[in-house]
């Protein structure tokens, strides 16, 4: 089972060339407590979750895979964030256009969007979390 993180990297990065920065990160702590960049972009699978296998004599799951996009867009000119957020939303509306459907590899199913939030406005940032799913199979005999 492939790691699909940094699929949806280079899918962002070749579909989306807005983004100054398209990166990795292994959870939103760390991308909060490191350097933000301006019209970036940061993914992690942030939750795997398994169902029950359906086989007597043997193992086969399907997991739910969730991955966070945080979007990264700094406005300092406007003071309640309303243009911060419209830029943010334009980049929202780009990356479901090009995750949505997707299928980052053949063990893995087509992306779904999860929903969105924001995660913070603060110093002239303005921070949005989308996530996506994707479903894949492990198997044990």
């Amino acid at each position: 089972m492939p790691n699909l993180r940094p699929l949806l990297e280079s899918r962002i990065k070749a579909q989306i060339p807005a983004f100054k920065e398209v990166a990795g990160a292994a959870d939103m702590a760390n991308i909060m407590a490191g350097r933000l960049t301006d019209l970036g972009c940061y993914i992690f699978q942030e939750r795997v979750t398994a169902a029950e296998s359906q086989l007597a004599n043997a193992i086969m799951q399907r997991l739910t895979v969730t991955f966070a996009v945080l979007i990264v867009v700094r406005n300092v000119k406007d003071a309640r964030g309303a243009d911060a957020a419209d830029a943010s939303y334009t980049l929202q509306a780009a990356l479901k256009t090009a995750l949505l459907g997707w299928t980052p590899d053949a063990g893995a199913e087509p992306l779904e969007y999860g929903g969105g939030a924001l995660v913070s406005f603060a110093n002239g940032f303005f921070i949005w979390k989308d996530t996506f799913i994707t479903h894949q199979f492990i198997r044990a005999t």
